[in-house]
């Protein structure tokens, strides 16, 4: 072999190995915010589940549920929404009567970046879900470890 060639060979392994190189970086990047938008779900999952909470102290005082967030205890509402304790979604009663209640919660940021699941909701039945996927309850699992 000719030092040509011998350079020739070498600059194409190194070709080879910054393509691997880019590309696993880039995959590790999909990975990493994948599992930062799944560890910001529960953002919006532990405020739905508080806003239930909060919804049914009020049902036990009052006999009835509320679409009035200030009579759940909350500050800061703006445009009848307020935002979760990380601010990655917004909440809002979707409706409330004497019998059930509908809660969502909107993803806000880069939250929408979110491709797996749209928005949550939960209704009194303790049905919860989200609007993308064929699987409508994925959304409410933790993430995996």
């Amino acid at each position: 072999m000719n030092t040509s060639m011998i350079v020739i060979l070498g600059l194409i392994l190194t070709s080879l190995l910054t393509g691997v190189g880019v590309y696993d970086y880039r995959y590790s990047q999909r990975l990493a915010q994948t599992a930062k938008v799944e560890e910001q779900r529960a953002d919006g999952r532990d405020a739905l589940l508080e806003l239930a909470k909060r919804q049914e102290i009020f049902f036990a005082k009052s006999k009835a549920y509320t679409t009035d967030l200030a009579a759940l205890g909350y500050a800061d509402i703006t445009d009848l929404s307020v935002f979760s304790p990380k601010k990655h979604y917004k909440l809002v009663i979707l409706s409330a009567d004497e019998n059930n209640y509908a809660l969502a919660a909107e993803p806000q940021e880069e939250q929408l970046a979110d491709t797996k699941c749209a928005g949550l909701t939960l209704t009194k039945q303790g049905m919860a879900k989200s609007a993308r996927g064929p699987d409508t309850t994925a959304c409410w699992q933790p993430p995996e470890s």
